[in-house]
C-alpha cells in the first residue's frame, strides 16, 4: 500500500512539474512583453506588396461616324479614327524618305478610313487652325500607298498638306499619316502632342469605285460625329483630336 501512494505522490509531481514548464512561456511573456511582441511580428505573415496597375494603351479616337450616300439612293458608312502620337519616327510610307524631314524631329499620328463597301476613294488635306501654336513647325499629310508605287514630296519645300487615296485593293482600312516637322527639339524634348488636336482635317471627292471607269460620287449623310464643311456639304471638316 505505501509503494501505490508513493507511486501516486510521483504522477502528481510529474503533473506539478509539466504543467509549471507548460506556463513558464507565459510568465516570460509577461517579464518581457518587448521581446514578445518582436517574435509574434517575426511569425506574422509578409505583407503583399500592392498590385502594380499598367496603363492602358491610348485608344485610337473617332472623329467621323455616319452615311455616305450615292445618287441613286444607296448608303454606306464612313468611320475615321485618329492613332496615338508616334514620336521620332518617319510614317511607313514608301520614298518618304526623299521628303525633307528630319525623322528624329518628327511627330505623326495614323488617320484609319473605314467604309462599308470597298473601293473608297477620297482627297485629305491637313490645315492649322485657330489654336494651333503659331511656334508649331510644318504639317504635312501622306496617303497610304496602295502598290509602293507612289513618290512623295515631289514639288518639296514646303512638305505635302494634300493628298489623295483610292482603296483598289478591297482593304478593310486605309491610312494617311498626318506629320508634325521639328517637334522634338532642344526646348520640347517629348515633343508637340498637344498640337495634333488643333489641326483641321479636310475629306473631300468622296466616290466609290469598282475601276477608274465605274466610280460614283459620294454626298455626306447623317454623320453622328463630325460635320460637313460649311463651304461644301459633300465634303467633311473635322478637327484631328
Amino acid at each position: 500500500m505505501r509503494a501505490q501512494v508513493l507511486q501516486r505522490v510521483g504522477v502528481v509531481a510529474a503533473l506539478v512539474v509539466l504543467s509549471g514548464t507548460s506556463g513558464c512561456g507565459f510568465v516570460d511573456a509577461l517579464a518581457h512583453p518587448e521581446a514578445a511582441a518582436e517574435a509574434e511580428a517575426t511569425l506574422a505573415p509578409a505583407s503583399v506588396a500592392p498590385a502594380v496597375s499598367t496603363p492602358e494603351p491610348p485608344q485610337p479616337k473617332l472623329i467621323v461616324d455616319g452615311a455616305l450616300t450615292t445618287a441613286s439612293g444607296g448608303t454606306g458608312y464612313l468611320k475615321v479614327t485618329v492613332g496615338p502620337v508616334r514620336t521620332g519616327l518617319v510614317p511607313p510610307v514608301p520614298h518618304i524618305s526623299d521628303c525633307p524631314m528630319d525623322g528624329p524631329s518628327l511627330q505623326y499620328v495614323p488617320v484609319d478610313f473605314a467604309y462599308t463597301a470597298p473601293g473608297l476613294a477620297a482627297h485629305v488635306a491637313i490645315d492649322r487652325g485657330p489654336a494651333t501654336p503659331a511656334d508649331a513647325g510644318a504639317v504635312a499629310v501622306f496617303a497610304e500607298s496602295g502598290n509602293g508605287l507612289e513618290t512623295y514630296c515631289d514639288d518639296a519645300p514646303p512638305l505635302p498638306t494634300r493628298d489623295k487615296f483610292w482603296n483598289q485593293m478591297g482593304a478593310p482600312t486605309v491610312t494617311t499619316y498626318v506629320v508634325l516637322d521639328q517637334a522634338v527639339t532642344p526646348a520640347t524634348p517629348d515633343g508637340r502632342s498637344e498640337v495634333f488636336p488643333t489641326l483641321q482635317l479636310r475629306i473631300s471627292d468622296l466616290r466609290v469605285f469598282s475601276d477608274q471607269s465605274q466610280q460614283r460620287g459620294l454626298g455626306v449623310g447623317a454623320l453622328s460625329v463630325g460635320a460637313a464643311c460649311a463651304d461644301d456639304p459633300d465634303a467633311i471638316c473635322v478637327p484631328l483630336g
